[in-house]
């Protein structure tokens, strides 16, 4: 069944979600970290948003468009961190019923390991992306912010790990990134692969092309719509 459309053209599913960023705003405007987990609590009681529309659509672009703000002298580091601080409770606030979500989903029988490399400290994308793997089915492992590449080999070897994946927010961490996969590419078990995203990856790919995360081919567009039934 097609949504209706508004007049200005937009789908009434995004005009929902369009409030739920302007209520969020709102809240972190207030410095009011009680509204901002209700809201976006209540939007996925309602059904007017999933957990990764929610991901995608509101917290992703929220802190692109602050740590633009911040980057402009707009803001100042503190309210930087400040709204970081409040996303990452809404998140950690999630995590119940992101695991009992992704107790309904078909298992994709692959397991997965999050990190970022030594000295990229900024971890929120990576820890809300370990959702939207679970969410998709997968047995994903996160273990966040300045990894030391022994440790995420070691990790991974440990886990089984079939897939690493790798963030990095900005171009000064991109050399890291590079002596992180280079080392595991010579140290993986056979057939382990190396994935890595990030704003800085976005921007300029040069020289990781060939590791480029395909969210399509990980089947991450499948989980876009609301939770699914489980059987009893």
């Amino acid at each position: 069944m097609e949504l209706d459309v508004p007049p200005h053209g937009k789908s009434a599913r995004s005009e929902d979600i369009s409030e739920v960023r302007a209520a969020l705003d709102n809240a972190l405007l207030s410095r009011d970290r009680a509204t901002a987990l209700a809201v976006t609590a209540e939007a996925l009681d309602r059904g007017t948003i999933s957990i990764p529309e929610l991901y995608t659509l509101v917290l992703g672009p929220l802190m692109t468009d602050t740590g633009t703000a911040w980057q402009s002298g707009i803001t100042r580091i503190w309210e930087e961190h400040y709204a970081s601080a409040i996303v990452r409770t809404i998140v950690e606030s999630l995590a119940t019923r992101v695991l009992t979500e992704a107790a309904c989903r078909p298992s994709k029988g692959e397991t997965v390991l999050l990190a970022c490399p030594p000295d990229e400290y900024h971890d929120l994308g990576l820890r809300m992306f370990l959702d939207r793997m679970l969410l998709a089915g997968y047995d994903a492992h996160f273990l966040g912010a300045d990894t030391p590449i022994a440790e995420i080999l070691d990790a991974a070897v440990r886990l089984n790990t079939s897939l690493v994946i790798l963030s990095v927010s900005t171009h000064f961490h991109r050399v890291r990134l590079r002596e992180t996969i280079a080392v595991l590419s010579k140290s993986l078990p056979a057939g382990t692969r190396i994935a890595v995203g990030g704003p800085a990856c976005a921007k300029n790919a040069s020289g990781i092309e060939a590791y480029l995360l395909d969210e399509a081919k990980l089947g991450l567009e499948e989980v876009r719509g609301g939770p699914p039934e489980c059987s009893p």
